[in-house]
């Protein structure tokens, strides 16, 4: 997803092609503080033959955002981040070409998860999803929706 300053050009578009975009000064999360995200960014923007202008590389997604917000540079992450955001200058635009989703993964121990760790579930799937948060589901699956299926 394209993090867009609010009253931007680029917002007449619905879907922003990635040349267009690359026509702009980009900030983007530091490697070191989001690898994961910045990688697939990286490889994202080797799609095109044109060499971004990175204005800022930034150690917060917080801090990529208040950048976006203040007009400094186009900013480039994932769906959830952006809806994630407090900055009110800052519209979410998609893409123009398929982006692969970016996966996490969370791993643990078998059996029932701690409070804290049930309600960080919680939180993580509100926000892969805002408008229809999920229930957690058990580890082990009830007996009775078992046999519904």
């Amino acid at each position: 997803m394209v993090a867009v300053p609010a009253r931007h050009p680029l917002l007449a578009n619905k879907c922003i092609p990635l040349e267009e975009v690359l026509r702009y000064p980009l900030v983007l999360c530091d490697v070191q503080a989001c690898e994961g995200c910045a990688r697939q960014i990286d490889r994202v923007l080797r799609r095109v033959d044109m060499e971004p202008l990175i204005a800022e590389r930034t150690s917060s997604f917080d801090l990529m955002m208040a950048l976006v917000s203040a007009g400094f540079a186009l900013g480039l992450a994932g769906a959830a981040h952006i809806a994630a955001s407090r900055e009110p200058g800052v519209v979410a635009r998609p893409l123009a070409s398929r982006v692969p989703p970016l996966t996490t993964y969370l791993l643990r121990l078998v059996g029932e998860p701690s409070d804290v760790l049930t309600r960080f579930i919680e939180r993580v799937r509100a926000i892969e999803s805002p408008e229809s948060p999920r229930p957690m589901r058990s580890h082990d699956p009830d007996p009775a929706e078992e046999s519904a299926s």
